[in-house]
């Protein structure tokens, strides 16, 4: 049988496409079965170039892609063709040297898998070798509870924070990635992403910002798996950056932020007619139960929806509800936004007529901003107490805006609200406040209000004290003293008022968090806990919890030693056996019997053991104990079983899962020591080959030999300790890290003092990227 294939490759460098084109005439030539063309056998000429291609790949049985260099239109063919239900191959000219982006930092690609050559001979027997048309298995389950999908960038600028607000004013739950949770973007999750979702939004940044190639590169696969699936999709160009071949006549430019309005508004209704449209337009092969399993997102936003249904209880969660905790502090991963989501959805339903809930997530790029204007004109002291009752402010607008939000109908039928309400309304709307958009967006205009008002009274000066009149004076536009009274009042007809923090300690500049970025952190707890007291007074119960990383936290409690310890929960993970429910929760939420136990469901996805170890607890073991971790790698070695069409995990998605996990963990790991202490996340590199063990001379040594100081290398094996990249030796067969001490940094201190001579150990996660492959 014929089978004919489709080969998309980049026109640049012109060797690359001459090897291509003379690979695929020697194929052609000597295998009369093998028919497979390039882009360059289309008749091109007056026709709407990329419908041709789509349409030649619509007929083919594959498609064979080359990622030697990483292009946009190729890019999205590959996505296009995944979407198509065909069958992917991609190669690679290992003769080339990789040009930035790499593989390796956009992602995708390495999780699909590819083959390698170095010539045409090469490339024939890989193409005359292509066989299976078994494609990547394509869900047809959609996700109604939050149908739109949303890449988002790595900044948050005005222009990308509009786009998320004026999705969450079409009142679509949505699904994202977001490069600052996850470095890389898997296909596997793309793919998932994209089948269950009736809409899907790419916005395609402008070539001047930082981080642009990768994102615009991520942005055409998830475009390209759209088009394939037929779904409702918005690809939004920022100004006028250059739109590749394949987007040209489909994207659609904001030249002016206010422009992201209309089109953003336009592809709602276009979700909404897809939710009238039934038709599933997939036709796959019967899909394996861990094709079809959902093990949820490792990142609780995008999983709101059903987290529910999986969620662990936790004592922090515990702790939360019944108001003990004003500060949750755990790290990156270890579920602080899964007890915000569950908090705030519990307290919302509990009694929803009632109950003021406030979930307030401030962009940290826009509180950077607010930090350099004060710190720029105003001295400490004035800055402490302007920062606090900024944040006292924003606090009684947001209650306000969301109690006028809630009852806008219902104080119309309720006699005992009626004129509060009004009083309240009349207060809130004061001659040019910006009450429109989300919580960011109003938050952003009011300091950019503040700046304007600070310019017009002081100008240039700096170094400015002021009194409480004039705080108050630059600050509000709003009569705050009666806003408080009547907000007191109103509320002693509602019910409980909660105010949820979550995202402030992210967004922060690349150059770390510094001491007034924690003045901003320390204001914001000041401000919710002075609300408690002043609401209380009024005999109006008000519940606030902070959401915080341990590390920020650690800071902050070093920088207000006397304040920085009140009512704060840990959420870091010590027990395995509570890690092992997790992932028990989430495989029976697939329709298996709920009470079955860890040892029955997990061999029913994976091997039971892994080079003799339990496959489950290998896993675990490189997991950092952060859930988010785990899932990660868990999905990352189902997408490879998925890929390869496994009916489980074997050992061979272990050590391929493994292997792309390592590379994200890194990263991640690398911006978490940079948010703190700038620049010293590229400590990690210096492991490149080096032993796993080594003795503290020995890494003492590595260290400097990598640029670091004598004077600073104690600093660094204490930062690297701390984030569990390095462990402790305690004897021949068990190593011990950070989690094992409770997180505790004087126990594992104490334990180095008391055995200086305990050899330290790179925790095995790391080993793939690192290549670490021998011990001393």
């Amino acid at each position: 049988m014929n089978r004919t294939g489709f080969f998309a490759y980049t026109a640049m460098p012109v060797a690359l496409g001459e090897t291509i084109e003379r690979a695929l005439n020697q194929a052609r030539s000597l295998n009369g079965l093998t028919q497979i063309f390039s882009w360059k056998a289309l008749d091109i000429a007056g026709h709407f170039i990329p419908l041709e291609i789509e349409k030649q790949l619509e007929e083919a049985s594959y498609l064979v892609a080359d990622i030697t260099f990483l292009n946009f239109n190729v890019t999205y063919e590959i996505g296009f063709a995944i979407g198509k239900g065909k069958r992917i191959f991609l190669v690679r000219n290992r003769s080339f040297q990789e040009q930035p982006p790499n593989i390796r930092e956009v992602g995708i690609f390495d999780t699909l898998g590819y083959s390698e050559y170095a010539n045409a001979d090469d490339l024939r027997q890989l193409v005359s070798n292509f066989t299976s048309d078994d494609p990547i298995g394509l869900s047809t389950t959609l996700n109604k509870k939050a149908p739109v999908y949303l890449l988002e960038a790595k900044h948050k600028t005005d222009w990308m924070s509009r786009v998320v607000s004026r999705v969450k004013k079409a009142r679509y739950t949505f699904r994202n990635f977001d490069p600052n949770e996850s470095p890389r973007l898997s296909a596997h999750d793309a793919i998932s992403h994209v089948c269950q979702s009736y809409g899907v939004l790419v916005p395609l940044i402008s070539a001047a910002q930082d981080g642009a190639t990768v994102h615009n590169l991520r942005g055409a696969f998830i475009a390209g798996l759209a088009a394939g699936m037929g779904k409702a999709r918005c690809i939004l160009q920022q100004g006028d950056g250059p739109v590749p071949v394949d987007l040209r006549d489909v994207a659609e430019t904001a030249q002016r932020i206010e422009e992201v309005n209309e089109i953003v508004a336009e592809f709602a209704s276009r979700v909404a007619e897809a939710f009238q449209d039934d038709h599933v337009a997939l036709d796959t092969p019967k899909a394996t139960f861990l094709q079809t399993m959902d093990l949820g997102s490792s990142s609780a936003e995008n999983e709101m929806r059903t987290l529910a249904k999986y969620y662990l209880v936790t004592d922090a969660f515990l702790k939360s509800i019944r108001g003990e905790a004003h500060l949750v502090v755990g790290r990156k991963g270890s579920g602080k936004s899964a007890v915000f989501l569950q908090l705030r959805d519990r307290e919302r339903s509990r009694n929803p007529s009632q109950n003021i809930v406030l979930d307030l997530k401030p962009e940290g790029y826009k509180l950077v901003k607010f930090k350099e204007m004060m710190l720029s004109f105003m001295k400490e002291g004035t800055l402490q107490h302007t920062i606090t009752a900024f944040w006292n402010y924003v606090l009684l607008l947001e209650i306000c805006y969301k109690v006028l939000e809630k009852d806008e109908k219902r104080h119309l039928n309720d006699h005992d609200l009626f004129d509060s309400y009004k009083k309240l309304e009349d207060l809130y709307h004061v001659q040019k406040y910006f009450s429109e958009g989300d919580f960011s967006e109003r938050i952003g205009a009011l300091i950019e209000k503040i700046q304007a008002n600070y310019n017009i009274k002081y100008g240039g000066e700096y170094d400015v004290e002021l009194d409480s009149a004039q705080v108050t004076e630059l600050l509000y536009q709003h009569d705050v003293k009666r806003l408080e009274i009547e907000l007191t009042k109103y509320m002693k007809h509602k019910g409980a008022l909660w105010l949820l923090f979550d995202n402030v300690d992210k967004g922060w500049p690349t150059t770390g968090l510094q001491h007034a970025d924690l003045m901003i952190i320390r204001g914001l707890i000041d401000a919710s806990r002075k609300i408690e007291r002043e609401f209380s007074k009024q005999d109006v119960a008000v519940s606030t919890v902070v959401f915080l990383r341990n590390d920020v936290y650690e800071l902050l409690v070093q920088e207000t030693s006397d304040r920085g310890k009140e009512g704060n929960v840990m959420l870091d993970w010590t027990d395995q056996d509570l890690l092992r429910e997790v992932v028990r929760l989430r495989i029976v939420a697939n329709g298996i019997k709920d009470s079955l136990p860890i040892e029955t469901v997990w061999p029913m996805i994976c091997v039971s053991h892994y080079k003799g170890e339990d496959s489950l607890q290998y896993l675990i073991d490189r997991s950092l104990m952060r859930p988010r971790f785990l899932l990660n790698l868990i999905n990352q070695c189902k997408a490879s079983a998925v890929n390869h069409r496994h009916s489980k995990i074997d050992e061979s998605d272990i050590e391929k899962g493994l292997k792309t996990f390592s590379v994200d963990i890194l990263a991640d790991v690398e911006y978490e020591i940079n948010d703190i202490s700038p620049n010293s996340g590229e400590v990690l590199y210096a492991f490149i080959d080096s032993p796993s063990i080594m003795d503290s001379k020995c890494l003492v040594e590595l260290l400097e030999r990598f640029g670091i100081s004598s004077t600073s290398t104690a600093g660094v094996i204490d930062l690297l300790l701390w984030y569990g990249f390095l462990g402790v030796q305690v004897d021949t067969e068990e190593v011990r890290y950070i989690y094992d001490f409770s997180y505790s940094t004087r126990m594992l201190t104490g334990f180095l003092k008391a055995k200086p001579s305990a050899a330290y150990v790179v925790n095995p996660a790391f080993y793939q990227a690192l290549t670490i492959t021998r011990k001393p």
